[in-house]
């Protein structure tokens, strides 16, 4: 299994998200985990519920997830 494989895995992410780099700093003592959609995805509206193409992202933003292996595991994500 892959370092790629194995964050898809932890956090449990579904499609359309996936993992798309892994980043490991041992002297920082941390994991940078990258997970991003492809291009064209669609997305339902928290509205209306229809399926739109998602053309818009907030900027990237971080989230600490458990630690993994014992090092600070941080999640980095565009979400539309």
């Amino acid at each position: 299994m892959q370092d790629r494989e194995l964050y898809q895995e932890i956090p449990g992410l579904k499609s359309p998200w996936s993992v798309s780099q892994v980043a490991l700093d041992l002297e920082q003592e941390q994991v940078d985990v990258f997970v991003e959609h492809p291009t064209g995805t669609k997305f339902c509206c928290p509205e209306c519920c229809k399926s739109f193409p998602c053309y818009d992202h907030t900027p990237e933003r971080q989230w600490r997830h458990p630690d993994t292996f014992q090092l600070r595991t941080i999640l980095h994500a565009s979400i539309p």
